[in-house]
């Protein structure tokens, strides 16, 4: 299945092409890291950076009625999901949430 297409950041909804970035959910140090649609976000430059710093968490893709979709939160807030339906449960980036 082809990645889907580069046409704004999946958090933010920001549209500059030249900003958009591919992420790996589970970082590609980790064995378990591949390139499928589930563990790739395509997120801008600003939202990149929050992601790495610890800032947004993203806990996996899932398929919505409009399509696949990561699904995210602030550190800091309440998770969209309990972490048992978190399609990445034991992913490093995660470590502690406030």
């Amino acid at each position: 299945m082809p990645l889907r297409p580069k046409v704004e950041c999946e958090i933010c909804g920001n549209k500059n092409k030249k900003v958009l970035h591919w992420h790996h959910i589970i970082p590609r140090t980790d064995p378990r890291c591949n390139n499928s649609n589930f563990n790739i976000a395509c997120i801008c430059s600003n939202c990149h950076n929050e992601v790495h710093a610890g800032q947004i968490i993203i806990i996996g893709v899932y398929k919505t009625t409009n399509g696949l979709k990561p699904m995210w939160f602030k550190n800091g807030e309440d998770p969209p999901l309990k972490k048992e339906h978190w399609l990445v449960k034991n992913n490093p980036f995660v470590i502690t949430l406030k």
